[in-house]
């Protein structure tokens, strides 16, 4: 079917959950074809619908997930979401005199289910990807401060000269931690993009990350060069984003640069984005490179959408990201 296929082809691009949920629901709409469908999650409410507003049905749908059934009443089929450790939701749909065929809707629930659960897990990563990130630097920072700080306390009577070295260190240290605190926040924040686009939003993970650690110092070679706003879709625009985030963080913590540039360029099929440091390199394929992680998941993340990661690097000779992607994700219409 070719509406299944579509959803498939948008769930591969990366799109977000619940683009991917009013999907589901149009299509399903047209297909069946029917009044209104909707996705009832698994606490009850509704995530997403098309159509007109139908009357309660939490009723209904949590009679379909308790018992995780097709349920039929009226012009109304309520079919369960099929899910592991229990049932994410419902996918309820209403015919215009007949409940729509249970089975034809089950292909939509399937789709449903699998758009829920990628959001899951992208959520469980990004959590995971957080704790490690708080841990190795707020946490690892403020520990730091805290020893710092005894040591002054104990040098600042009887070795003043020694007590103010301390204060000084503790100085140091809490603006490296400031710095990757708001690396850390821009990145809980992909929201920015909203309303400003992709060119604001760069240059707020500029004023965020080029703070150098330990000063607090503006180093006057980190600049954008950047054309006019490219014509992307949504899920290209989020990706550049997290792309360049990742990459100006890995410059900021590992690459000691004096020059930082980010480029952004595109035409009406492609964008390509550019990351460039004049840092300390390193060998990309090399097992102990820096921000390896952040490598893998740049590339994954320009792969779903259809395009390609590059990172050219060698010791003493800097670092350049490239990303080229297409404006808009393939996705198969219908």
């Amino acid at each position: 079917m070719r509406h299944i296929a579509a959803l498939h082809a948008l769930l591969r691009a990366g799109a977000p959950v619940d683009e991917v949920l009013h999907s589901v629901c149009d299509r399903a709409r047209r297909a069946l074809p029917a009044a209104a469908v909707l996705v009832v999650d698994a606490a009850g409410a509704v995530r997403v619908s098309s159509g007109p507003p139908l009357p309660d049905l939490a009723a209904l749908a949590a009679v379909a997930m308790r018992g995780g059934r097709v349920v039929l009443r009226g012009a109304v089929s309520c079919v369960p979401m099929p899910g592991h450790g229990g049932v994410p939701g419902v996918l309820v749909a209403a015919g215009r005199r007949r409940p729509p065929p249970p089975r034809r809707l089950e292909a939509f629930a399937a789709v449903a289910a699998l758009a829920i659960g990628t959001g899951e897990t992208q959520a469980t990563r990004e959590r995971e990807r957080l704790a490690r990130d708080l841990h190795d630097s707020v946490v690892q920072t403020l520990y730091g401060i805290s020893l710092g700080a005894g040591t002054a306390a104990e040098l600042v009577h009887g070795d003043p000269v020694n007590a103010r070295a301390s204060l000084a260190w503790i100085q140091e240290t809490a603006s490296a931690g400031l710095s990757d605190l708001r690396g850390i926040i821009v990145r809980l924040r992909p929201e920015t993009l909203v309303g400003a686009g992709l060119a604001a939003a760069l240059r707020r993970i500029v004023d965020a990350l080029h703070f150098a650690p330990g000063t607090g110092a503006v180093p006057p070679g980190w600049g954008l060069q950047l054309d006019a706003e490219p014509a992307v879709s949504p899920q290209v625009e989020e990706t550049l984003y997290r792309i360049a985030l990742e990459a100006l963080g890995n410059a900021a913590r590992h690459a000691g640069a004096s020059q930082v540039t980010v480029r952004l360029a595109g035409d009406d099929t492609r964008v390509v984005l550019e990351v460039v440091d004049d840092g300390v390199g390193f060998l990309p394929l090399a097992a102990g490179a820096p921000g390896r992680l952040g490598l893998r998941s740049m590339r994954e993340r320009a792969e779903l959408v259809g395009g390609t990661l590059d990172v050219m690097s060698a010791p003493g000779a800097g670092t350049v990201v490239r990303a080229i992607l297409p404006s808009s994700p393939a996705v198969l219409s219908g």
